[in-house]
């Protein structure tokens, strides 16, 4: 009888939309966001690092800080972007900044949104407009091909088109484009037309107020970010010694970033 009573709630919540209040979000200070099922999954812990971990980019994670902050204050704030290069922490910083602010203040939550999920964003909104509490929508790699318009409602909630006035709502987004949409050449034979809609999907990304770029990193960056990782994890080896196998397994990846770094860490703490 159990068993058939929860089919018949599970078959419920995913007929009705789900219209929490205040006391849903109260439960936990991440979420994500699953249109298809008119559900949020609580998430207990967000999983990244703490923010001392993160090296070289000082001026980067306060500029996200003091946003943040002057969110929660009730002050204007900026939507974010960050873009740039594969493996360099963009998701990382924004995650660990917020996942910073969130645990001081009970009026924070961050709700993840997939990249498919945005063309629905209007449903959220709708939701998340009324309820007493700031709301970062964090929207992690996200990018747009030619034939692709979902970015469209991105870019009505960028101007504020789709509900008007929702000041609790702020979007923070990663890619690894610095123009969130693809210029691959179109073959329609309506050249003007192409043009003004080019313009308006790169147009996209100027729509958020900070937008942050991050490049590859150079090999004392590189050794930096795996002695903080080193120190942090107590990992017992001198410093010349950490640095040539450092650099042998970076050699070997081909590549330096500082999710590189932390996959030699890993690798490294298996070994010893």
């Amino acid at each position: 009888m159990e068993e058939y009573l929860k089919r018949i709630a599970d078959s419920l919540e995913r007929a009705f939309p789900l219209d929490p209040n205040v006391e849903f979000f109260d439960r936990a200070y991440a979420f994500i966001w699953e249109p298809d099922r008119n559900h949020f999954s609580e998430v207990g812990n967000i999983s990244t690092v703490d923010v001392s971990l993160l090296k070289g980019m000082d001026k980067e994670i306060e500029l996200v800080k003091s946003n943040t902050e002057a969110f929660i204050d009730g002050k204007l704030a900026n939507n974010v972007l960050v873009w740039g290069a594969r493996g360099m922490g963009k998701s990382t910083l924004i995650k660990s900044v917020v996942k910073a602010a969130g645990s001081k203040s009970n009026t924070l939550k961050v709700i993840e949104v997939a990249r498919d999920d945005l063309r629905d964003f209007n449903k959220l909104l709708k939701i998340l407009r009324n309820i007493n509490k700031k709301f970062i929508i964090f929207c992690d790699d996200i990018s747009f091909d030619v034939n692709e318009t979902s970015y469209k409602s991105l870019k009505s909630l960028l101007e504020g088109g789709l509900i008007g006035g929702t000041q609790n709502v702020l979007i923070y987004a990663t890619s690894n484009r610095r123009h969130l949409l693809s210029r691959k050449t179109h073959k329609d034979d309506n050249f003007m037309r192409w043009e003004e809609e080019l313009d308006e999907r790169l147009s996209i990304s100027d729509r958020f107020g900070i937008s942050i770029g991050f490049y590859e990193c150079d090999q004392d960056l590189y050794l930096e970010i795996v002695g903080s990782y080193a120190k942090e994890l107590n990992i017992d080896i001198g410093i010349n010694e950490l640095n040539k196998l450092a650099i042998e397994w970076q050699v070997q990846r081909g590549s330096r970033s500082g999710r590189v770094a932390k996959q030699f860490i890993v690798s490294l703490l298996g070994r010893i």
